[in-house]
């Protein structure tokens, strides 16, 4: 026994040699990777807001919108502060409302401003759907319908290699999802798919698990891969290209794309730091079918294949969300259930959606765009009893009349 003891100790210290080589090891491979797990792990609730690096676009003209005085206003000065009791309900950072091109009303929480960055979340997808448009209208992809291994060329010759593109913009890849862990040695966690400091790699070890546009599943990584498509077929990094196709030519604000290391791959699923008002612009180019001012910034034939419901979901488009096939909501960003309590008031409604309530409402039948922005972080940003159409609607329902189609009046 008195000799059995000493060995153990030893096995025991040489185990622990083993593990801490492992792990040293593990952290020079990927330093930035391990710095965040450890800030995930120590602050529970991870903000990225103070995720870096970061690229900043913008900065050249900003596209100023007109807002009305109390006389001007063509929504009932009621009902917009209804809905801004609304959004003060569920701790909302911002709520700005345009009708025919022309602010009704902006508010910001104390301690928000016009000029402050918010996180976007999941409406970054959207983004990159209008930077893949305007990479294929400027000739450097074909189509929607070409095989991904044009641009991808890790994976031809493997069945992944003929997903087409479209089926990606759809979400309707088959590919896997990414494991909810906190584990830093799991190579498929969600984790590691947004914190490594090469996504790129990370993206394309992801295998696939049913075939291609069979049906629609909700999948981070089918934005990550379009961003990864157009940087390859453009041969610009794909926040430049997003800057110069998209942000400043609709007159964006300063904002920030998150990259996984310094002049690294952005991040095109989630995450950009924007001002509020800038998503009021975003929304206001896709309801101007991609005009600016009158100018085209995309064709217009591009924002309506991005806002026509695809065949496994009526509720989607090219990352893009459908108000009249959406139903209550429960395969999106925030993982849980967000019933409605009705069907939205404009038929032609189509949203841009992040995680903990990040929203985009957009009609172009009723000329108006909706921002709301809120909490993100932590395992519910977004407070039990939100209604998903409630916002919309009661903002529809203060329209005054003489401004609305009869039928809608009538609701």
């Amino acid at each position: 026994m008195s000799r059995s003891r000493p060995l153990r100790g030893l096995l025991l210290l040489l185990l622990l040699v083993i593990g801490a080589g492992v792990v040293s090891w593990s952290y020079w491979q990927d330093p930035p990777f391990w710095r965040r797990w450890w800030s995930v792990l120590t602050h529970l609730s991870p903000d990225y807001m103070d995720f870096r690096p970061t690229v900043t676009i913008g900065g050249g003209p900003i596209r100023e919108l007109p807002e009305a005085n109390d006389d001007g206003l063509t929504i009932s000065p009621v009902v917009l502060r209804e809905a801004e009791r609304y959004a003060i309900e569920f701790d909302s950072y911002a709520l700005i409302v345009l009708h025919w091109g022309v602010v009704q009303t902006e508010w910001y929480a104390p301690g928000w401003k016009r000029n402050r960055l918010t996180q976007s979340q999941s409406m970054m997808k959207t983004l990159a759907a209008l930077a893949l448009g305007a990479a294929i209208a400027d000739g450097h992809i074909k189509s929607v319908d070409e095989p991904v291994a044009t641009y991808l060329p890790e994976w031809a010759g493997d069945p992944r290699g003929a997903i087409r593109i479209r089926d990606f913009l759809q979400m309707a890849t088959g590919l896997a999802q990414a494991r909810f862990t906190l584990n830093p040695f799991a190579e498929d966690s969600a984790f590691r798919f947004l914190n490594s400091s090469d996504r790129e790699a990370a993206y394309l070890r992801t295998p696939a698990v049913i075939p291609p546009a069979r049906e629609f599943d909700y999948n981070d990584l089918d934005a990550a891969l379009i961003g990864l498509i157009v940087q390859r077929a453009t041969g610009e990094p794909w926040a430049g290209w997003l800057d110069r196709k998209i942000w400043r030519p609709m007159g964006g604000q300063q904002a920030e794309v998150w990259l996984d290391r310094e002049g690294g791959m952005a991040m095109t699923a989630c995450c950009m730091l924007a001002p509020a008002m800038d998503w009021v612009r975003v929304g206001l180019l896709m309801k101007d079918r991609g005009l600016v001012r009158g100018e085209p910034v995309l064709p217009a034939a591009w924002i309506d294949a991005m806002t026509t419901p695809s065949k496994q979901y009526a509720g989607y488009g090219y990352f893009t969300w459908l108000g009249a096939g959406i139903g209550d909501l429960r395969k999106g960003p925030d993982d849980r259930e967000r019933p409605q309590s009705e069907p939205f008031l404009a038929p032609d409604l189509f949203m841009l959606l992040g995680r903990g309530g990040q929203r985009v409402y957009v009609s172009r039948e009723l000329d108006l765009v909706i921002v709301r922005l809120g909490p993100h972080n932590g395992m519910e940003p977004l407070k039990a009893g939100w209604d998903n159409a409630r916002l919309p609607n009661i903002i529809i329902r203060g329209i005054k009349t003489a401004t609305l189609e009869p039928e809608i009046a009538r609701q």
